[in-house]
């Protein structure tokens, strides 16, 4: 019997795919020279990048979700704070959506002069039962965060990112 009972729970493992997050091309809030003021090290930012996917990996290394697509978006101030926000299609539930937040807020910051650092990054969710059933990536090319849709229409510059990220911090 339970040889029978580890069979089926071996079968069912295999039907179930782990999630598998993915990530692709990166879109900045801000411009460049708006960057280079603020004495951001794209280096730095490329290696905060890679760690901050790996620990979104892990986090959802175990995990059964539907196929998912669309942007993770960071904020990193210049006091070293990290905040992050997901604008998927599907939504993914709450308990996931706090992972990846509490997973991109495990890695140690990039430095910012002053103000307040804003991108995001493609990212899609791929829970492959079959090779024919693969996530693409959204075909959008920035971000829009709905959590940030409030505060945006309340500012006389809705696309100054400082003014914004004060308005939307950790809400």
């Amino acid at each position: 019997m339970k040889l029978l009972l580890s069979l089926l729970l071996l079968t069912f493992a295999s039907l179930v795919q782990a999630a598998e997050p993915r990530f692709d091309a990166v879109y900045f809030f801000q411009s460049e020279k708006t960057l280079t003021d603020k004495q951001v090290n794209f280096e730095d930012v490329a290696r905060f990048s890679r760690k901050m996917q790996s620990n979104v990996w892990n986090a959802l290394k175990k995990a059964s979700m539907p196929n998912s697509s669309g942007f993770l978006v960071v904020a990193v101030r210049g006091d070293g704070e990290i905040s992050a926000w997901l604008d998927m299609e599907p939504a993914l539930h709450e308990y996931y959506d706090n992972q990846v937040i509490e997973a991109v807020k495990k890695v140690p910051p990039f430095a910012v002069a002053q103000g307040t650092v804003v991108f995001g990054i493609k990212m899609l969710i791929d829970t492959p039962k079959f090779m024919t059933d693969r996530a693409k990536h959204t075909t959008r090319s920035k971000p829009s965060v709905k959590e940030w849709k409030a505060a945006q229409a309340k500012l006389a510059n809705p696309d100054d990112m400082d003014e914004l990220m004060q308005a939307v911090w950790q809400q």
